[in-house]
């Protein structure tokens, strides 16, 4: 390829098939396990645990921390992004690293919309969280996507639903970011990525919501 650009297949493809591997599939094979646990304490004064108004549309963090799915999700999303943006490519030229990033992106951006939106009948947002946590750690380094999220946990009482999460998260993490000295490129693309999900959602008027076992959209923006 050009430029000098050399592609470790191997690399590639299992970031590929993690990044990319739709939450949904994991439905099946949850149910043979399931099991409720309550989170700690901490957790649950993180979360806002208690009598919950039916009115409130906010994330509800104690749920989201108890399901063994979301952490599937962060740690496929943080070793699929780092494959791809360690291993996968090795470059010899700026022409070649300019290549290699907009194929980086162009996957991220992919698994990005295969991770947040459904079509069954009709367009369905979804708020991957802890999959943008795992992805953000891997394209942008631990702490600027640690940080953003733990800030994002400790505002969470005042976040009215997912879709402001998500926005909340993706705008975090450019000052997270900047502080511990993170790539500019892959903090834009990072940032962008996150934030196109409620771009989408209000462009098409439709809810960003949470996932659920039947996938109903119960949390809603």
């Amino acid at each position: 390829m050009s430029g000098q650009l050399t592609i470790n297949w191997s690399y590639l493809l299992i970031a590929v098939a993690m990044l990319w591997f739709p939450r949904q599939w994991l439905r099946s094979g949850g149910r043979v396990m399931k099991k409720r646990r309550k989170p700690d304490g901490a957790l649950e004064r993180l979360a806002g645990m208690g009598a919950r108004d039916p009115d409130d549309k906010s994330v509800y963090l104690g749920h989201e921390f108890a399901n063994s799915r979301n952490y599937v999700d962060l740690f496929r999303a943080l070793a699929g992004s780092y494959s791809l943006l360690l291993f996968a490519f090795q470059t010899g030229s700026e022409e070649a690293a300019r290549l290699s990033f907009i194929i980086q992106a162009a996957v991220l951006l992919g698994a990005t919309l295969i991770q947040a939106i459904r079509f069954d009948g009709r367009l369905n947002f979804f708020a991957p969280i802890f999959y943008f946590v795992g992805m953000s750690m891997g394209a942008s380094g631990h702490y600027p996507g640690l940080f953003a999220f733990a800030l994002v946990l400790a505002i969470n009482p005042i976040i009215p639903n997912p879709r402001m999460f998500v926005t909340a998260y993706g705008l975090l993490l450019l000052p997270f970011g900047l502080v511990f000295g993170t790539d500019l490129d892959l903090l834009a693309v990072n940032s962008a990525l996150v934030l196109l999900l409620p771009l989408l959602s209000l462009l098409t008027k439709r809810p960003v919501v949470i996932f659920s076992r039947k996938a109903k959209p119960s949390i809603s923006s």
